[in-house]
């Protein structure tokens, strides 16, 4: 399906550069119509049935000549304003990739909901988790899906912790985040497939994700049935191939929702001190119990990763109830992508 978008602006060198960049990169999912006469624009709106209408901030329109319910939006000298004159904006001098995200989750505001389903879920999903704090659960999750990504793997790196951050480790080209997102979960109106299509960014290793909240409360915000309507909306958005979910908090219904519902493998992260290594053996006792109460399967599709392992104060369970995927020493001096580009290298990493 082609996105029918019309660009009314009068700087012919620009529309030029436009038209070239859409048609080398997104010819098949945008329809563009330029203009740079008004009555020919009235004219041509009316003919092919425009979706987005996208014009220069300085152009003044008739209002009455607009058709009723088309998305509008101005192209802003500003690549940071957001809106002009209560009307979005889109950043007019930026790299087409970024116009067209843009220009994609003004259209996403209009395009409907979507159905999204569980069952046409592909993407292998692996969960990072941890009932302790400190053992490193983001650090061994960044780094598998870099490895992945190495790999030739689609993968998508989702961090759903309230106070987690994705771009410790990834960096891209965007002003969208999993703010947007949220939004769009809770607007009940918005295309989700449409809104993550013009959010999600992709770092240089590959590796796609979400740009963090731009106010860490609107993670409070999002519910359990929105996470699950979230985890299928990327599985279908670019048919990922592996998603690598970092969460590691309190065992919670949204942990166990995950773990059943959607996790094919998940990665415990424990650095082996005492504390540590007792919180582990209360995880797998609660999943014990959960397991017989509901009969779901967690320790099964489970595995104990040793990270931050100190020769000093960390020490391997003698029996565990699930496999020992292997250790990672603490590595000093590192931290943030220099960590996990060490920490990515290593064999134990490889054979998660």
């Amino acid at each position: 399906m082609k996105i029918k978008v019309a660009v009314f602006d009068k700087d012919a060198e620009y529309m030029r550069r436009l038209a070239k960049a859409f048609q080398r990169k997104y010819g098949e999912r945008v329809a563009l119509s330029l203009f740079s006469n008004e009555e020919l624009l009235y004219e041509g709106m009316k003919e092919t049935s425009v979706e987005l209408l996208l014009v220069d901030q300085d152009i003044k329109l008739d209002a009455s000549r607009i058709p009723q319910g088309l998305t509008v939006g101005y192209l802003s000298k500003n690549a940071a304003a957001e809106e002009i004159n209560g009307i979005p904006a889109i950043g007019k001098y930026q790299k087409a990739e970024t116009v067209y995200k843009q220009m994609i989750s003004l259209y996403a505001e209009r395009a409907g909901r979507v159905s999204l389903k569980k069952n046409d879920l592909a993407a292998k999903v692996v969960l990072f988790t941890s009932a302790q704090g400190g053992s490193g659960v983001s650090t061994a999750a960044a780094a598998y899906a870099i490895r992945c990504a190495e790999e030739k793997k689609k993968v998508f790196f989702l961090n759903l912790e309230k106070f987690g951050s994705s771009e410790i480790y990834f960096s891209g080209e965007g002003n969208l985040s999993f703010s947007d997102i949220i939004y769009s979960l809770k607007s009940k109106k918005s295309n989700l497939l449409l809104k993550l299509e013009s959010t999600i960014q992709t770092d240089s290793s590959g590796v796609d994700f979400l740009k963090d909240c731009k106010n860490a409360y609107d993670m409070f915000e999002l519910e359990d049935q929105e996470v699950e309507e979230l985890i299928c909306g990327i599985a279908q958005v670019k048919k990922y191939e592996e998603i690598v979910i970092d969460y590691a908090e309190d065992v919670s219904h949204r942990m166990m929702q995950i773990i059943e519902d959607f996790a094919d493998k998940v990665i415990y992260v424990s650095d082996g001190t005492p504390s540590g290594n007792q919180k582990f053996e209360r995880f797998c006792e609660v999943a014990r119990v959960l397991e017989s109460r509901t009969d779901t399967k967690i320790l099964s599709k489970m595995s104990l990763l040793y990270n931050r392992y100190s020769s000093k104060s960390s020490e391997q369970i003698g029996k565990t109830a699930v496999p020992v995927a292997g250790g990672i020493h603490r590595i000093e001096g590192l931290t943030g992508r220099a960590l996990i580009e060490k920490i990515k290298e290593l064999d134990t990493i490889s054979l998660l």
